[in-house]
């Protein structure tokens, strides 16, 4: 196992073989979360649309099925986002009265 120190400034090294490995560079964005109290770090791709070419690829999914999905979820945010407005317009009608 690998380790560094966190310098005042709350900055650390990452060793040279984990970068190589990764393929992180100078410039690398890194995504930074925890996960039940350990540290997650998630090199971000430079190109992510790129990157995401050929994903559903053997899944059986089409873009047309993702498309399909994605304006489901719309549906169901907006129809949220509606429900949430009724409540404060409520709300407010209720002060207001």
């Amino acid at each position: 196992m690998k380790q560094s120190v966190v310098s005042v400034r709350g900055q650390t090294v990452i060793p040279r073989d984990i970068r190589e490995r990764l393929g992180i560079r100078a410039n690398t964005r890194l995504a930074w979360t925890t996960r039940d109290g350990i540290i997650v770090v998630i090199p971000l791709p430079e190109d992510p649309v790129r990157e995401s070419l050929g994903i559903l690829k053997g899944s059986g999914l089409t873009f047309q099925d993702f498309l399909q999905e994605r304006r489901r979820e719309r549906a169901l945010e907006r129809e949220r986002d509606e429900q949430r407005s009724m409540r404060w317009r409520e709300t407010d009608d209720a002060r207001n009265a």
